[in-house]
């Protein structure tokens, strides 16, 4: 059994609750422009954004114009006048403000925390994902071990950002103690292959993996703790494909 020193986890849809924030966050930016928050409405904003976040995941579009081109396509869309970095800033507000965790996220990493060196490490909007995790109850478990793509210049999944992340803890020639966790394949699952280190995807909606697997697969947080805190009777429990 290899023991894991480091964990790297990813924050959206992994600890934190992505899908409840941006629907809050939603809602309260298009009652704001006068817009009925309708389900449809909210729907067509989320695919324009999936799409984006899929490009950016292969290096198509920057962060930057990531987060102005959604709203202004949304508008677009909905055949309305405004300004897309107006509407792009005050979403982002209202989503800074709004650090819903998952389920069982606190109560996991609490009793990781004595066993491993916890890290975040996310593609997330840099002011966001801050004031999100200052406000939640997980700041303290992770203290200065927080790595964002926005401050780093560059990115999961690329190599790069998993070697600079190693190098600041430490951990370069240690690969095989660090483990990488999330829920996206595209950026998280990717990354590790890409940099050569260990992962668990978080998959909480029984999707098939596609070409590249993850060492380990969990559906739900007592999944993922079976397999972090073994105990004579479980053990490591690789992922099964």
């Amino acid at each position: 059994m290899i023991r894991y020193k480091w964990l790297l986890f990813d924050a959206d849809n992994t600890l934190f609750d992505f899908d409840a924030a941006q629907d809050f966050s939603l809602t309260r930016t298009f009652v704001h422009y006068g817009l009925e928050p309708t389900p449809e409405r909210k729907g067509r904003f989320k695919t324009i954004n999936a799409a984006l976040w899929a490009a950016f995941d292969k290096g198509e579009i920057s962060q930057e114009a990531l987060v102005v081109e959604r709203y202004a396509r949304f508008l677009a869309r909905e055949g309305i006048q405004g300004d897309p970095a107006e509407w792009n800033d005050f979403g982002l507000r209202q989503l800074a403000e709004n650090p819903v965790l998952l389920p069982g996220a606190e109560k996991l990493i609490y009793k990781l925390s004595d066993r491993y060196v916890l890290c975040l490490v996310t593609n997330g909007v840099p002011f966001v994902q801050r004031r999100r995790l200052d406000a939640s109850p997980l700041g303290r478990f992770f203290g200065d071990r927080v790595y964002i793509s926005g401050e780093m210049g560059c990115r999961k999944p690329e190599k790069r950002f998993f070697e600079t992340v190693l190098a600041d803890l430490g951990a370069t020639k240690q690969k095989g103690k660090v483990l990488v966790i999330g829920d996206s394949l595209s950026s998280d699952i990717r990354g590790a292959f890409n940099a050569q280190l260990d992962s668990l995807w978080f998959d909480r909606t029984g999707s098939p993996s596609g070409p590249v697997k993850p060492t380990y697969r969990a559906t739900g947080f007592p999944d993922m703790e079976r397999i972090l805190i073994p105990t004579p009777f479980w053990g490591l429990s690789p992922s099964k494909e």
